[in-house]
């Protein structure tokens, strides 16, 4: 517990702490029950500008400013607990992820030991990048920008104190160009607007303002009704946050103006309203803010690698049970590893800070050593070679027109390129979401082939589905419009809609209620017939991963099962195929059984043949080039007539 002279300890921050960690626990284990827990990473922000610059406003105002002893100070606040939880899930990854995985984990190690997490992750971002739950250290990117804050936080502030500038007006410009950047970023890049630090620092600085006002104004006693009620309007405003925000709205932007806001009310009215003595000073509240650190660096390996081993996210008592094991683990470590080094008799030790800083150079060390590419081994089958060494993006878009008519988060119907159109007759229109586009190679080979004249039109983008008046993430409304309106333009024979149609009931982004209205407006835009693709098999897990596991259970020489139960597919697929097919037929559509082409009573096909040494997708569902030219190949004169 950090006390001063000047401002003693608050318990009521600790429960601002609480509030944090448990909002991003929840969200992280229960998506849709807070489906806006993540700002509880803002909320730290807040707190940690707060509490950092009110110690070091108070040595500089008092003399004894030292970045030396500043820097010490972090290094035993941060690294024994991050230490110990990255050695851990080192170990406990290495048993569980897929080759290609832990290469990426090693690549995550070193960018963690040196807190540059969030460059990382932005490095890698994108639509086909790997599912978050696959990164168990993909949370260290807010430790990452807290601590290149404070790399040129205390400079920054010595400087203005040195000048004599004004220190909360000081502070407060450099709050405004940093939010007003971030402000403008999210409108250029919403990825670069999360991840980049510039971007972020305005919300560590709102705490440095709130410290650095409250340093230089000690204003006499204030009527107590006030701080109450604007004390009120802050949790009451955090609340909304919590429970309105959702992770496909652009952030940070608003929503991150508003968090801020909630936070930095709720400690300036602190700590004497009645919200801060029984509620946030509780203690159980206090209880859980004292080991939020910790907690939240064990909470999300545990569920990430938990439903690795699943194969999917495991159910809500499984997950309750690994949110009581990261409480377990956060409270012994800050017991047995944090409080001797921070407060006990190693914090006296000048050995201490070294031995730290060497261990996060053996962390670094370990992740290059797990960041090499592995030679896969000699002795197994060709397709368990392909799984250790092929996967990524390159493998899973691999003869897409990726950004040019397969369209990402940020683009439009204006990047729609003009070869996406071909002046050839009769013009089939493929329309739908990313596995949509995984159609393209199949299309382009049967058309190559000579089986059938047609010509092609893609227009497909990154989770939008094909049904009109849906928003299941920013800019698709309007794409969708737009995409009608080329239909109208160019009157095609046949328009070909595909997606992940039961995505509603595995994520819950898209909405299917404008299904039939969108097959409706297709054909009186004067569409000659609307075939609707029905589902293919979408795997409850990646299939590398399965097929892998699957090998593991031996013998060695062995090779996967060439066909899969239906028990490995998702639960839904088949009952909303079966809808989807009697939703189109009553809108008037043409329905194909995507499930019918590589599924039989004795399973579905997870290569298609025994000798084949690549599976059918690289990941859940989007089709390899060799599946999509079979797939298209087979359903082809249901498209266009026997012939």
């Amino acid at each position: 517990m950090h006390t001063t002279a000047r401002h003693p300890y608050r318990p009521d921050i600790d429960g601002l702490r609480a509030i944090a960690v448990v909002a991003v626990l929840l969200h992280h284990a229960f998506p849709h029950t807070l489906p806006g827990g993540f700002v509880g990473v803002d909320i730290f922000f807040v707190l940690s500008g707060y509490l950092i610059s009110q110690k070091l406003l108070e040595d500089l105002h008092q003399g004894r400013a030292g970045l030396a002893g500043f820097y010490a100070r972090r290094i035993r606040r941060i690294l024994p607990a991050l230490l110990v939880v990255l050695a851990a899930t080192a170990v406990a990854a290495s048993a569980l992820l897929l080759p290609l995985d832990l290469m990426r984990l090693g690549r995550h190690l070193m960018s963690a030991a040196v807190f540059a997490s969030n460059f990382t992750l932005w490095s890698e971002s994108g639509y086909f990048d790997a599912e978050a739950f696959r990164k168990p250290l993909l949370h260290l990117w807010s430790l990452a920008i807290e601590e290149q804050f404070y790399i040129v936080w205390p400079a920054a502030l010595w400087a203005v104190h040195r000048l004599r500038l004004g220190m909360a007006r000081s502070i407060g410009v450099l709050l405004l160009l940093s939010l007003l950047y971030s402000l403008w970023l999210l409108k250029v890049d919403r990825t670069a607007a999360f991840y980049h630090p510039l971007s972020r620092f305005w919300e560590l600085a709102a705490g440095a303002w709130l410290a650095a006002f409250t340093l230089q104004s000690d204003p006499p006693a204030r009527a107590r009704r006030l701080p109450t009620v604007l004390a009120f309007i802050g949790l009451l405003l955090l609340t909304i946050v919590l429970v309105r925000l959702t992770p496909e709205r652009r952030f940070p932007g608003g929503w991150a103006v508003a968090a801020v806001a909630a936070t930095a009310l709720l400690v300036g009215c602190g700590p004497h309203t009645v919200i801060h003595r029984h509620l946030l000073a509780a203690r159980p509240m206090v209880w859980i803010g004292l080991i939020s650190y910790p907690l939240y660096l064990w909470h999300w390996p545990l569920l990430t690698l938990a439903r690795i081993r699943h194969g999917g996210l495991p159910p809500a008592s499984t997950q309750w049970l690994w949110l009581v094991v990261s409480v377990l683990l956060a409270w012994l470590t800050w017991r047995w590893i944090e409080r001797p080094v921070r407060f006990g008799r190693l914090r006296q030790r000048p050995a201490v800070v070294g031995a730290l800083c060497g261990g996060l150079a053996v962390v670094a060390l370990a992740g290059w050593q797990l960041s090499r590419p592995g030679s896969a081994d000699a002795d197994v089958p060709p397709l368990i070679r392909t799984l250790q060494t092929k996967g990524g993006e390159a493998a899973l878009t691999e003869g897409w027109r990726v950004k040019t008519c397969m369209l990402g988060f940020e683009q439009t119907s204006r990047d729609f390129q003009p070869f996406c159109t071909e002046d050839r007759r009769p013009l089939v229109f493929l329309w739908g979401d990313s596995h949509a586009g995984s159609l393209y190679p199949g299309l382009k080979a049967l058309q190559e082939s000579g089986k059938y004249r047609f010509g092609i039109a893609e227009r497909t983008a990154a989770i939008c589905p094909p049904v009109l008046g849906h928003e299941p993430r920013p800019l698709c409304r309007q794409l969708n419009d737009d995409i009608l309106e080329d239909i109208r333009r160019l009157k095609p024979e046949i328009v070909l809609l595909y997606a992940y149609w039961h995505e509603q009931l595995i994520h819950g982004r898209y909405d299917m209620a404008n299904f039939e209205k969108t097959i409706e407006a297709i054909r009186a835009a004067g569409a000659g017939r609307v075939v609707v693709i029905g589902d293919a098999p979408f795997w409850r897990a990646p299939l590398p991963e399965i097929l892998l596991n699957e090998w593991k259970k031996g013998p060695r020489q062995a090779v996967p099962p060439l066909r899969l139960p239906n028990s490995f597919l998702d639960d839904h697929i088949a009952a909303y195929s079966r809808e989807v097919k009697m939703r189109t037929e009553r809108a008037g559509g043409e329905f194909i059984a995507g499930l019918d082409v590589f599924c039989d009573p004795n399973g579905c096909l997870t290569r298609l043949h025994e000798r084949a040494s690549e599976p059918m997708t690289f990941d859940y569902g989007h089709m390899t080039v060799a599946a999509s030219t079979t797939f298209i190949e087979q359903i082809a004169p249901q498209i266009f007539g026997n012939r």
